[in-house]
């Protein structure tokens, strides 16, 4: 399929039902416009409207694709092969942080990815409050707010600025990630994976560890990253792709600290 998608009319659906469906709806939901997904987590009217409409769009835009959304992967986990066919995928993750989002505060964000093939060949991430986006396109870089991106400065580790939401590592690793938070400047988790590699691309955070691997929540974040010139990798070495869901996975500025932040684990 020739795939015709211009990263700029793609990102002009996704502000337009930011506009339209999520910021109306912040800081004024109801209670029974919030509702709980299997397994606890959090779920919105605004969460379930704009994967909806973005769904409607996405699909209308490029005939013939198909969506992985978050909240239609609650109901129906067997989309998830879509990631691994010849059909273009949009992967949908309608509202990252749905928990700051039903709060009323920020960050959170819209994330969309562009799948075939196993692979993520387009990605975006928009976060509406501060109308800050994020666009990549594989083999052709990434943007932060239309101006080229990139990862910032090679640094130590005891200087370097990091993600990590830890309650998502299993129990084993808690202790090498305590090393980690002791051996760099900071580490925090925003519980917004879409803000972190926004972050990551603006130049200000340095390196993430990732150990929960939902495909809505990564597939546009890390292609992003690494086209601005970092290096996402798994760390046995087999790298990511968006069908990946288990393991941990290291961000990093360049090999040399992915590496040094590899062997806390080793």
């Amino acid at each position: 399929m020739n795939l015709r998608v211009d990263p700029t009319e793609i990102a002009a659906i996704i502000r337009e039902v930011a506009e339209t469906e999520i910021l109306p709806r912040y800081q004024t939901l109801t209670d029974d416009e919030i509702m709980q997904k299997k397994g606890g987590e959090v779920v919105t009217i605004a969460d379930e409207e704009s994967e909806r409409v973005l769904a409607k769009k996405l699909t209308a835009y490029l005939p013939g694709s198909v969506v992985l959304g978050e909240e239609g992967y609650a109901k129906d986990p067997s989309i998830m092969a879509a990631l691994e066919g010849d059909v273009p995928a949009w992967i949908i993750d309608p509202i990252d942080g749905t928990k700051n989002f039903a709060a009323g505060r920020s960050p959170f964000t819209v994330i969309l990815a562009l799948c075939m093939n196993g692979e993520t060949i387009m990605g975006w991430i928009y976060e509406p409050v501060e109308r800050w986006m994020g666009v990549a396109e594989k083999g052709a870089g990434a943007e932060f707010n239309g101006i080229a991106a990139h990862v910032a400065a090679p640094k130590s580790l005891d200087q370097s600025d990091g993600h990590c939401a830890q309650t998502l590592i299993s129990g084993d690793l808690q202790p090498r990630l305590f090393d980690i938070r002791d051996a760099c400047a900071s580490l925090s988790h925003p519980h917004c994976f879409g803000y972190e590699y926004l972050k990551l691309i603006e130049g200000s955070a340095d390196f993430s560890v990732i150990g929960r691997l939902f495909p809505w929540d990564h597939a546009a974040g890390v292609l992003m990253f690494t086209e601005a010139g970092g290096i996402a990798d798994m760390i046995t070495g087999e790298g990511y792709r968006p069908a990946t869901l288990n393991g941990l996975m290291i961000l990093a500025t360049n090999r040399d600290a992915w590496q040094e932040l590899k062997g806390f684990f080793a």
